[in-house]
């Protein structure tokens, strides 16, 4: 299925081909923000949401049930209605179906809490992966890239096209002085570092990981038969990241790892059959810290 569409994509470019890869919804609210023109919000917001559900981000068709599904919180604590600069913070949330279930699988669950752009109502939003020429639209069309890259990566451990252009959309921000969010020297957990540890050979072994925690994990979970040997599959895997936070024990990829798939973890191991999870506590509790405690259901 998805993997033979990838594939085929890297041997052809189809044409005319209208692909719709997710179906997020987009909300933006202004609580705080004093003004007469309120109205400019719900066109942001339509906006974003035509601009992420309603173009072709790849060559590659999806069918209804294999979209990236989600959920787009941008909150603006800023407006200027004079130059029509605003600011905020985005919540995020991705999810790719699971096999011969209903039920979505998260792959990022993040907040940025460093957005600066300018919009004026009516304004049609265009991306051009070859230059920066909006904050706003280089923002979504990146975090859209690297839940197309995290979406592919969970089917084909050989995937990177997505996260190569996420690559791209930084550099071109970066050094077109494009605000907060795009620097190296800013901060470690920005959009900069977010995709910069996902392609460091270094993490390697996240690919890997991730790849075998979906195929070869949560989409197997469905046959009752499979669900012991399917934990021992995501045991293995997870305390490969150990290896990471070794190396980087305040790494941002293991972070927004965590913050994104903790709950799944502990539903998974605390359901079904019973699995000796105690080494995995263990290491689970040493590389996500926050979440140490709750963690411990898991045995019972």
């Amino acid at each position: 299925m998805r993997v033979l569409y990838i594939v085929i994509l890297t041997f052809f470019i189809f044409s005319g081909l209208v692909a719709q890869e997710f179906s997020i919804d987009v909300k933006v609210q202004a609580p705080g923000v004093q003004t007469n023109d309120r109205q400019i919000f719900s066109n942001l917001e339509t906006a974003l949401r035509n601009f992420i559900n309603q173009q072709a981000w790849t060559k590659v068709s999806f069918e209804d049930k294999e979209k990236i599904r989600g959920s787009m919180v941008l909150t603006i604590t800023n407006y200027d209605p004079n130059s029509s600069n605003m600011s905020g913070n985005l919540q995020l949330q991705f999810a790719r179906p699971v096999y011969m279930s209903d039920y979505q699988s998260p792959t990022l669950l993040i907040q940025d809490g460093d957005l600066s752009f300018n919009y004026r109502s009516n304004t049609v939003l265009e991306f051009n992966i070859g230059r920066h020429s909006s904050n706003l639209t280089s923002i979504i069309s990146f975090y859209c890239y690297v839940a197309l890259g995290l979406d592919a990566a969970s089917f084909s451990s050989n995937q990177t096209t997505y996260f190569s252009q996420a690559q791209v959309i930084t550099a071109n921000a970066s050094s077109a002085g494009a605000g907060g969010g795009w620097g190296r020297f800013e901060n470690t957990l920005n959009r900069y570092w977010l995709i910069e540890d996902v392609m460091n050979p270094a993490n390697s072994d996240f690919i890997s990981v991730w790849y075998e925690y979906h195929r070869m994990g949560v989409d197997k979970l469905y046959d009752p038969s499979q669900q012991m040997a399917v934990k021992e599959i995501l045991a293995s895997s997870l305390k490969r990241l150990k290896s990471i936070h070794t190396r980087q024990p305040n790494s941002f990829l293991l972070q927004w790892f965590f913050d994104t798939k903790s709950d799944e973890i502990r539903q998974i191991f605390g359901g079904g059959p019973k699995y000796q999870s105690e080494d995995l506590i263990k290491d689970l509790q040493t590389m996500d810290p926050s979440n140490s405690n709750s963690y411990i259901n898991m045995s019972r």
